[in-house]
């Protein structure tokens, strides 16, 4: 039964503007305030907690929160049809306009049932539907919405906020903050978005979600967005009460350098006069950093499995389609749970529940695995702009290997906080032992074509399983090096950190491969990474200057000269960041100085790895296709 975690968190107007619930569910231990009750038709029941209460058995992690209040029948493993949270009884004499404020997100992987809010105005004798949310929204959404006028000036009103799951556990849900006032005549709330990344002499449009939050219609706003530099002006609007409008800012955002800029946004007029509840008109200080040059993006696919789990067969057909597909900027990484190719640190860090499911770049979490869902993530973050290239050249011989990775940086920070890390993971995995039998719910051919696992036994027996990309090691940790990268960082600096690993004997060194991870260690994403191929324990890399090596132009568009000395034979390639080779050529009785100008116009946009292998040795050298 698939499952997914609604979280709704309803936002705080000033106490100020005729306030008659405020609540924060905060410190009560699982109980709920006084006054507010839970019902339900089937089981189960609304309760209090945080964020870990709330992921102790969900398959869609809340992001970290202090107390709100939950239904989750992911925690109570119950039916939870129509479960109920009802607020205290609320005497609304001589008011009107009364309104209900709040922000809404849903997590657009499997929100089949969307929550709703409904209005009792005779002490919850009967209820009619107020509000009804979208489903799979997939993002925060801004949401407010007058009781109307049958609650207004009466003695007996409520609100309830609706979960149901139709039988199927498929959801659950989380209110906080619940506040319920008599709005002011003119007042705007704001959430504003901007590109967080983006190259310089971009035009920008700085985008403002505008929520009327007051009782007058919303025919203009006077808007500011601060750098340092005031940019006010006065905006068009036409939003009603209750209602949201997406409205662009007149002056884009555009800077001319790399740049570093904090930015505030604040609505300073709303129908010409000031707007009477300022805490809801500014918007949280905004990074944004103009980057001097553009670089591939990888995306990184981390991905839950397990030889127990009868659905997992579906990530190993995932992997394999995204290879064929998208492979110039698809880097994807097996993390097994339960079974004896469990690396626990990594599995305690991708913190998943529910298997096959994906974290990719960090940034998405417990995500769905799918040709279809995994295509469209990746063609929502290939084009997305970031702030370093990553490389890593690896070295080493035996069981040696030793991995210098690097990060050039093409914007500035005052106080960035990066690390750098390294993945290993392996291919062709196999075992004897009954641990490696792979579950295989595909069996038959009941649940459809699944890459041949069809035709296949349940379990596929070990004797017939080779697993890929199975992640073996973490270099650095989960979160990265730290001191790996400096806090100030300037345009076109290199941050540069060796990483060692010793191959033990039950792995197999030659089917390796290095990602390395450049980590933003304020929100845990993977911000870009690179891959390389471990080289065989017989080839040690020596430096490129024993042959005078040189490679140029750095990045190329349609030919790259390779440069070098040597006597005797050579092979000459070009590997992409998932170990391909996609050139190749041999040379033979060679002799001292040349220059060989390699073709590479059809090759895709990305990082490669040249080498001249000679003798026993290879000459890397990290390259850059435009």
């Amino acid at each position: 039964m698939k499952k997914n975690l609604l979280l709704v968190a309803l936002l705080i107007s000033g106490a100020s503007f005729g306030q008659v619930i405020s609540e924060d569910f905060e410190g009560l231990g699982g109980a709920l305030p006084a006054g507010w009750v839970s019902t339900t038709v089937a089981a189960g029941a609304w309760e209090t907690g945080d964020d870990a209460t709330a992921n102790a058995g969900g398959y869609w992690p809340v992001p970290a929160h202090t107390d709100f209040a939950q239904a989750n029948d992911d925690v109570c493993n119950c039916d939870m049809s129509a479960v109920y949270l009802e607020s205290p009884s609320m005497d609304l004499t001589g008011l009107s306009g009364v309104m209900l404020s709040f922000e809404a997100y849903e997590d657009g992987g499997y929100g089949q049932n969307p929550y709703s809010v409904e209005l009792s105005v005779n002490n919850g004798g009967a209820w009619n539907s107020l509000f009804t949310g979208s489903v799979d929204a997939a993002q925060w959404n801004s949401e407010s919405m007058l009781l109307g006028a049958s609650a207004d000036g009466v003695n007996g009103v409520k609100i309830r906020f609706k979960y149901d799951d139709a039988g199927q556990w498929a959801s659950g849900s989380a209110i906080d903050n619940v506040v319920v006032k008599v709005p002011t005549a003119d007042d705007a709330a704001l959430a504003v978005s901007l590109q967080r990344y983006a190259p310089f002499n971009s035009n920008l449009p700085l985008e403002m979600l505008v929520t009327n939050a007051g009782i007058n219609q919303i025919t203009s706003i006077t808007a500011d967005w601060n750098d340092g530099v005031s940019h006010s002006q006065q905006i068009a609007v036409n939003i009603a009460p209750g209602a949201s409008a997406n409205v662009s800012h007149p002056d884009l955002v555009t800077y001319a350098l790399a740049v570093e800029r904090s930015i505030d946004v604040t609505i300073t007029l709303v129908n010409g006069v000031t707007d009477t509840d300022p805490s809801n008109n500014s918007a949280a200080s905004m990074l944004h950093n103009t980057v001097s040059q553009i670089v591939p993006k990888m995306i990184v696919f981390e991905e839950g499995t397990g030889t127990w789990c009868g659905w997992c067969p579906r990530g190993e057909v995932a992997m394999e389609y995204m290879e064929n597909t998208n492979g110039a900027q698809f880097i994807g990484i097996a993390v097994h749970n339960g079974d004896p190719m469990t690396l626990s640190a990594y599995d305690n860090g991708v913190d998943l529940s529910g298997y096959p499911g994906s974290n990719i770049d960090r940034a998405l979490l417990g995500e769905s695995v799918s040709n279809a869902n995994w295509g469209s993530i990746y063609n929502a973050r290939k084009d997305i702009v970031v702030p370093a290239d990553i490389s890593v050249v690896s070295s080493g011989s035996n069981s040696s290997v030793v991995l210098d990775v690097s990060a050039t940086f093409y914007t500035v920070f005052a106080a960035s906080n990066y690390r750098l890390a390294v993945v290993l993971y392996e291919d062709g995995v196999t075992g004897t032992a009954s641990g490696y039998n792979q579950a295989n719910y595909y069996s038959g051919g009941g649940a459809g074509v699944m890459g041949g696992y069809e035709s296949l036994n349940d379990p596929v027996p070990a004797a017939q399983m080779v697993y890929n990309k199975v992640g073996r090691a973490l270099l650095g940790g989960y979160d990265g090096q730290a001191g790996s990268v400096p806090a100030a960082v300037t345009d076109l600096m290199t941050a540069s950190y060796t990483f060692n690993y010793t191959v033990p004997s039950s792995q197999n060194r030659e089917n390796m491969h290095a990602v390395a991870l450049l980590i933003d260690q304020t929100n845990g994403e993977i911000v870009n990474a690179g891959e390389i191929p471990i080289p065989p324990a017989n080839i040690g890399l020596v430096n490129n200057e024993t042959i005078g090596m040189s490679v140029f132009p750095n990045p190329a568009n349609d030919i790259l000269n390779v440069s070098f000395e040597l006597e005797g034979d050579a092979v000459i390639t070009i590997t992409d960041m998932q170990g391909r080779v996609v050139v190749s050529t041999e040379y033979s009785n060679l002799s001292g100085a040349q220059t060989i100008a390699l073709p590479v116009a059809e090759l895709l946009s990305g990082n490669y790895i040249l080498s001249v292998a000679t003798e026993g040795a290879s000459y890397n050298e990290v390259v850059v296709i435009k």
